[in-house]
C-alpha cells in the first residue's frame, strides 16, 4: 500500500498544475500562445520535471524475482569443466553440474554414435576407454550455468536425450526455449535530469559448457558421422 504514495503525490501535483494552466486560460481572452501562457507553460513543465525527478528515488523498485549470475564465475566454470574432462578428471566436478546419467549393457564390438535429425550436436563429446572390456557404457551429460543479461536461466536449460537403439547411440538436441522479457524505464522527463538514455537492444548471453561424457569398454570402436566429433580423455 506504501508503494503507491509516492505514485499518488505526483499525479495530484500534476492535475493541481495542469488545473492551474486551465484556469488561466479560462480568465484570459488574449491569444492562447501569448508571452504570458508561453510563460506559464514553461513554469508548469519545469514543475512536472522537478516533481519527477525528486520523488523518482521513492518509487517503487519491484522484487528482484532471478538469480542474479557472476559472468567470470561463469566462465570459469566452464573452462574448469572442460579441464577436468579432457584430462580424465571427471570425478572432481561437482555432481550439481550433472543433468543426466545413463548406463547401458553393451556387448557388442561397435558402437555407432548418430544424432536426431542429423542436427549439429549442442554439447561436445569426450570419451574415456576404461582399462576392461565390462560389456557397459555410462553417459554423463555435464552442464554449467547459463545466463542472460545478468540473470541465471540455468534451470531452464534442458539435458540432452540419450538411448541405444541396437547398435546405434542415440542423441538429440534438448527442444528449443523462447523466452520474452518485459522492461520498465523512466520517463522522458526524469531521463532529462538524470542524463540515462533508452534501453539498448543488445543482450548479454553466456551459454553454459555441455559435455556428453562417454565411459566405454576398452576395445569398443566408435564410429560417427561427419557432423560429429569426438574428443579422448589425454
Amino acid at each position: 500500500m506504501l508503494s503507491f504514495v509516492p505514485i499518488v503525490i505526483v499525479v495530484i501535483m500534476v492535475i493541481a498544475i495542469t488545473s492551474l494552466l486551465i484556469n488561466l486560460t479560462k480568465r484570459s481572452s488574449k491569444v492562447f500562445f501569448s508571452g504570458n501562457r508561453i510563460r506559464w507553460m514553461f513554469v508548469g513543465y519545469l514543475s512536472i520535471l522537478l516533481i519527477c525527478t525528486g520523488l523518482s528515488p521513492l518509487l517503487p523498485k519491484g522484487e528482484i524475482t532471478y538469480q542474479k549470475i557472476d559472468a567470470n564465475q561463469l566462465e570459469k566454470d566452464s573452462e574448469e569443466l572442460y579441464e577436468a574432462a579432457i584430462s580424465g578428471n571427471i570425478e572432481n566436478v561437482h555432481s550439481k553440474y550433472i543433468v543426466k546419467n545413463r548406463k547401458f549393457d553393451y556387448t557388442e564390438k561397435q558402437l555407432d554414435i548418430a544424432v536426431v535429425n542429423e542436427d549439429f550436436l549442442s554439447a561436445s563429446i569426450i570419451v574415456e576407454r576404461k582399462t576392461t572390456n565390462d560389456q557397459k557404457i555410462e553417459a554423463l551429460h555435464y552442464q554449467t550455468g547459463s545466463g542472460l543479461n545478468e540473470m541465471s536461466i540455468s534451470d531452464l536449460m534442458q539435458p540432452l536425450g540419450i538411448n541405444i537403439d541396437k547398435n546405434t547411440l542415440i542423441l538429440e538436441n534438448p527442444p528449443k526455449i523462447k523466452l520474452e522479457f518485459s522492461q520498465f524505464q523512466q520517463a522522458f522527463p526524469i531521463n532529462q535530469f538524470t542524463g540515462k538514455g533508452d534501453f539498448s537492444d543488445t543482450n548479454n548471453f553466456i551459454d553454459g559448457t555441455s559435455i556428453l561424457y562417454l565411459k566405454i569398454p576398452k576395445d569398443l570402436e566408435l564410429t560417427t558421422t561427419n557432423e560429429i566429433a569426438l574428443e579422448y580423455v589425454e
